[in-house]
């Protein structure tokens, strides 16, 4: 498995720390976006996350307004395009 999001999130730490002002204190830096999925193996993908909105007729009439989040785990690295590997 690749090493994209640790590659990434240190270079854009290195460059957004060069670009703070002089004295600045307790810096951070979380590439988000990420999944943590535990099966027989512990693996680490990138996802996208939904937010659903819609409409559902009531009984006695008119709509009630309905909500949901979801996420959607991607199967290749964003950065590099690299295949994950299947879970088991």
């Amino acid at each position: 498995m690749c090493n994209c999001a640790k590659t990434v999130e240190e270079s854009a730490k290195e460059k957004i720390r060069a670009q703070l002002p002089e004295g600045s204190q307790d810096f951070s830096v979380e590439l988000q976006g990420y999944a943590w999925l535990l099966g027989s193996s512990v693996s680490m993908k990138n996802k996208l996350n939904l937010h659903i909105e819609y409409e559902v007729p009531k009984k006695k009439g008119g709509f009630t307004r309905k909500k949901q989040d979801m996420s959607m785990v991607g199967n290749y690295c964003m950065f590099c395009g690299e295949k994950y590997p299947e879970a088991a």
